[in-house]
């Protein structure tokens, strides 16, 4: 009886412990539940195979035991401080950068990861991330002009069927002069072609009307075309060497324009982004989801003019050779013309849509306004000014209380309606020494 008694309570014992490894076993090498726990708190630093903020974990359960990993997941500044060589070594060799401790994951969920990272390693293999030299930041995709090559169609066919008519009338003409050469001599080519009154007008009357209303015309149109267009660049849209999309960056994420233009509202220029404002982002965000896996097109352009390689070690990841990129300029003014965007930002409290549009909505940024000297005195003259509110405008403020209390309705700063009105353009803004040297 005692025998049978310890037999059965060392089976249920046995089955005890092959249930409970069983269970362990299946959880922590289950690949699937560690993609989910890798997805929501590893993929924002790591790749599998591609080195994002830190380092790429291909492999590391080769290059590390599990008890060692177990430790370093869960909180390695604590390993670190208990001067660990090989948690010193990964933190110097990633440029001391800081990885959060995940102290609420189990060592079953830390062996799903583990498992995942070791199932996916192979593929890595399979995947090749090439960084393109630094000279492809500035390459242009050159295609042909499909629209000029269907112009220069259109013209020849035109002239082709301009000959045949030219021919066919030759023809017709050589014909009449045949039976009636007297009718053809009678008078000049332009009579026979002109209405009766006009015909019979002096020659000399005659050409001096033609010239002065075609003169008139090409006047009126060689005004307008340079008072309009020469030098108006209004929806210039020119190819960049990185194709940058605002409606991405400032309106689907919501970036505001000062984070990039970091100067707009402190100097006259609103200054172009350094490539280290954009590697802020784009060590961890490389947008692989869009291209099977492969870092964005783009981005690789912004690694190669920083000389950025990001499968190495944080401390050797920038090379040496990095290179300017050619940005090409959008918003031209004329030299002698002076434009201050931090007045405009902080003093007058304008927002960028107002002189550059919809950027947030544009996948290709483009001069959205005019920017001629009548679009600015325009603006100027109906821009109302917030005098009441704004401390730098101060003196003004008392200078309009002043004149309303001397001239009651009668005053300047007073609309038709009765409504205290007061303009950039009555502040100065009118003047030329404002914006002229």
């Amino acid at each position: 009886m005692t025998v049978l008694h310890h037999l059965s309570k060392s089976l249920r014992l046995a089955g005890i412990i092959l249930l409970l490894g069983q269970t362990s076993w299946i959880y922590a090498q289950d690949p699937k539940a560690g993609k989910e726990i890798f997805d929501a708190n590893c993929a924002s630093c790591h790749g599998v195979c591609n080195r994002g903020a830190g380092p790429a974990l291909k492999d590391v359960s080769n290059r590390r035991t599990e008890d060692w990993l177990l430790k370093w997941i869960r909180n390695n500044e604590q390993l670190r401080k208990t001067g660990d060589a090989q948690a010193l070594q990964v933190f110097n060799d990633n440029g001391g950068s800081i990885m959060p401790a995940f102290a609420g994951l189990s060592d079953g969920d830390i062996k799903s990861v583990l498992a995942y990272i070791k199932e996916e390693s192979p593929n890595c293999d399979k995947k090749k991330t090439v960084v393109p030299g630094a000279d492809d930041a500035n390459k242009k995709a050159e295609s042909p002009d499909a629209t000029l090559y269907i112009l220069l169609a259109l013209i020849g066919l035109f002239l082709l069927v301009f000959l045949l008519l030219a021919r066919v009338k030759n023809t017709l003409s050589r014909l009449i002069s045949e039976k009636t050469p007297e009718e053809l001599q009678a008078s000049p080519w332009y009579v026979r072609i002109l209405p009766g009154a006009l015909s019979r007008m002096n020659p000399v009357v005659l050409t001096m009307f033609t010239v002065s209303i075609f003169g008139l015309l090409g006047f009126v149109w060689f005004y307008d075309f340079g008072m309009n267009y020469i030098g108006v660049q209004k929806g210039y849209a020119p190819d960049q060497p990185i194709n940058f999309s605002h409606k991405i960056h400032a309106g689907d994420y919501g970036i505001d324009c000062k984070y990039c233009h970091s100067t707009a509202d402190k100097s006259k220029s609103a200054s172009i982004p350094a490539l280290n404002t954009c590697m802020n982002c784009h060590k961890s965000v490389q947008a692989r989801d869009k291209y099977e896996g492969e870092i964005s097109p783009e981005i690789k352009k912004i690694y190669a003019a920083l000389d950025y390689d990001p499968e190495k070690p944080a401390n050797e990841a920038y090379g040496k050779n990095p290179r300017p990129v050619k940005w090409v300029r959008i918003h031209n003014l004329p030299d002698h013309a002076y434009f201050n965007h931090s007045q405009h930002v902080n003093v007058a409290g304008l927002a960028c849509q107002k002189c550059h549009g919809p950027v947030e909505k544009m996948e290709k940024v483009q001069q959205w306004s005019a920017l001629t000297m009548g679009w600015c005195i325009n603006c100027h003259r109906e821009t109302g000014i917030d005098v009441e509110h704004n401390d730098y405008y101060e003196k003004l403020h008392e200078k309009v209380k002043a004149d309303i209390a001397k001239n009651g309705e009668k005053s300047k700063y007073k609309d038709p309606n009765g409504r205290v009105v007061v303009t950039a353009g009555m502040n100065g803004g009118l003047e030329c020494s404002k914006c002229h040297y």
